[in-house]
């Protein structure tokens, strides 16, 4: 049997000593050897009920309305397994769960009004856009995919062009955010430089605690980006 590049980078660890080897080690390199924190864990309690509809669905029956935006590829079906109607029992409102394709949520306009809004990846890019443009009582945005330039975004193929980009991307329109903002993103998640550049320049809320861009880190913030929004409804 052969020896694995994790087995040989584990052992590594034991030579140099596990707090110099982590210093050294880049975020890619912590996200090879799983040093990413823990995985959040699915509540064991009742789901709120979700209705659907034909723009998405309706998660919870009743309280203030939430929209909630998933990221790139994702659905109705991405946040019930990730375990959003379980995480909703007991927050005291619902969310307009909107469903969407691969392209970045931009100029959205949506289906029904509402009072806050929570976002992950392409979605938390999309709650803030729309914090750019209008004033809302909370937005959430967890592990917000963010571009620093054209050549940053161009690479997604998720724009239609340049000018829509600029348009609209969050970091370049800072200074129209009003809204309370939480933002939550992983320090081995790829976006957490600009995450944070944007959660510093809007005064955000949030944490930047170890973890990547993936469903074990976003089930572990999801409570906390769920409270902030509960807390200014």
């Amino acid at each position: 049997m052969g020896i694995s590049r994790r087995a040989v980078l584990l052992g590594g660890v034991g030579v140099v000593g596990a707090a110099g080897t982590y210093g050294a080690l880049t975020p890619r390199g912590r996200r090879a050897l799983g040093w990413t924190g823990p995985d959040g864990v699915v509540p064991d309690v009742e789901p709120v009920p979700v209705q659907p509809m034909p723009w998405g669905a309706w998660m919870g029956a009743a309280g203030p309305a939430v929209l909630v935006l998933h990221g790139r590829g994702g659905s109705v079906g991405w946040w019930e397994a990730l375990g959003l109607p379980r995480f909703l029992n007991g927050c005291g409102f619902r969310c307009a769960v909107v469903d969407g394709g691969d392209d970045y949520w931009v100029s959205l306009d949506p289906p029904v009004p509402f009072e806050a809004a929570l976002g992950v990846s392409m979605g938390g890019f999309g709650v803030l856009d729309i914090a750019s443009r209008r004033s809302v009582k909370a937005v959430a945005a967890v592990s917000p995919a963010l571009f620093p330039s054209w050549e940053d975004a161009q690479r997604i193929d998720g724009f239609a062009s340049r000018e829509v980009w600029e348009a609209h991307e969050p970091l370049r329109h800072t200074d129209r955010i009003k809204s309370p903002v939480g933002v939550w993103c992983g320090r081995e998640d790829p976006f957490h430089d600009p995450a944070r550049r944007l959660a510093e320049a809007v005064g955000a809320e949030g944490s930047f605690e170890h973890g990547e861009h993936g469903d074990g880190y976003w089930r572990r913030v999801l409570p906390d980006a769920l409270r902030f929004i509960a807390q200014r409804l």
